[in-house]
């Protein structure tokens, strides 16, 4: 879907320079003490993989792979810190590689796409951005709802970024979450709107209460359209390192996610928890966050990301 304006986005290998300058200089300290194709450097390997905060699941995953290509294939190139940084790369990419990494809209009516996330996230700028590049590539009628009535300023930014996209935007006065989405989706059919991005309030996962107003929110497109939304994405901080991993476990117990979006990779040295957040959890990584422009939220591409990181 994206590919057609990929000059518009941002190269994220500079903006990826802090995880990237993370990642290989903790495999660098290890692999100083051995460069050798033999047991004890991917013993090595595995354990700054760890220390990058690739999850111990997703880390076992890679080594295994890692172990199968060395000893099953013939390498000519000497065992240097490279070789090994474009092994690693090579099998991260093949991880994250899915079917479904695309947006998935359905073409012949309404697609709601329903963005969660806990508080800080970085849930409205995505939003916003979000509809910035969707009205890019296409000329469907677009419409950001305000569900977020807990902050005032989440609507106001909101509405801001509905100007700056040139898309329709709908909030009332209504407090509860619920009764807004329930209101914007009558208003998007009268309209024919054809893709609804709900903006939704930041929520700790262990919030009972709050977790079930989300999943009222579904319930809401569910009954209203008869499907599930075409995509469920939740916002996690890139910053959070494996401390987000258990909020992909919650929301996943609440909510039926489709996919996650990753903020904040610019300023972060953790983005080795982004394979792990693929990974562990059978969802593909949608968006990536890499900057406050709009060309700073790139559809993700997992070779590119692999690169950035281990070449």
């Amino acid at each position: 879907m994206f590919g057609k304006i990929k000059g518009f986005f941002t190269s994220i290998k500079d903006k990826l320079s802090d995880s990237s300058s993370n990642i290989k200089e903790i495999v660098s300290s290890v692999l100083k003490q051995s460069v050798k194709i033999d047991e004890n450097t991917i013993e090595l390997i595995e354990e700054a993989l760890i220390m990058s905060d690739v999850s111990v699941q997703t880390t076992q995953i890679l080594i295994e792979n890692i172990k199968k290509r060395v000893k099953n294939e013939k390498f000519e190139n000497e065992a240097t810190e490279n070789f090994f940084l474009d092994l690693i790369s090579d099998e991260v990419e093949k991880i994250l590689k899915r079917d479904d990494l695309e947006l998935n809209l359905n073409p012949h009516r309404l697609s709601v796409i329903l963005i969660s996330g806990v508080n800080g996230s970085g849930k409205t700028t995505t939003v916003g951005k979000l509809s910035g590049l969707l009205r890019k590539i296409s000329d469907k009628r677009i419409m950001l709802v305000a569900a977020d009535t807990f902050r005032a300023a989440a609507i106001d930014q909101l509405k801001v970024w509905s100007e700056r996209s040139n898309v329709s935007f709908f909030s009332n006065d209504q407090k509860d979450p619920a009764s807004v989405v329930y209101s914007a989706l009558d208003d998007a059919i009268r309209q024919n709107i054809e893709i609804l991005i709900i903006d939704t309030a930041g929520r700790l996962a262990n919030n009972s209460n709050l977790m079930s107003e989300i999943k009222k929110i579904e319930d809401i497109v569910i009954k209203k359209t008869n499907s599930l939304p075409q995509e469920t994405l939740l916002v996690l901080d890139g910053t959070s390192g494996q401390n987000a991993l258990s909020q992909i476990e919650k929301f996943k117990e609440v909510i039926t996610l489709t996919g996650v979006v990753i903020t904040k990779l610019d300023s972060s040295s953790k983005a080795g928890f982004a394979i792990s957040a693929s990974r562990d959890f059978d969802l593909p990584i949608k968006f990536i966050g890499v900057g406050e422009k709009l060309e700073d939220l790139v559809p993700f591409d997992p070779s590119e990301f692999s690169r950035a990181l281990f070449k």
